[in-house]
């Protein structure tokens, strides 16, 4: 997991074939994750958001969740 552009809460993987990159949002209830997946720089899989399941969720653990849902999408044969 490596930061991505100049936004705090981007990131970005590779993993596989894939690039990954997850967006952590600060929120009033707490923070919240999206992840996409891309390969050769198209979009194979869109914005989706996770759920964060810790009641005192860090950023980096809210990336972490992220860049999990996306390898099982990746890993499940749903990103093609």
């Amino acid at each position: 997991m490596e930061p991505k552009g100049l936004d705090m809460g981007d990131y970005q993987e590779r993993y596989q074939d894939f690039d990954i990159e997850v967006a952590v949002e600060q929120v009033l209830t707490g923070v919240k994750a999206h992840f996409r997946v891309l390969r050769d720089d198209v979009v194979v899989v869109d914005w989706r958001l996770v759920h964060i399941e810790s009641l005192w969720s860090t950023e980096h653990a809210a990336a972490e969740a992220g860049f999990e849902a996306a390898r099982a999408v990746i890993d499940a044969g749903l990103a093609v």
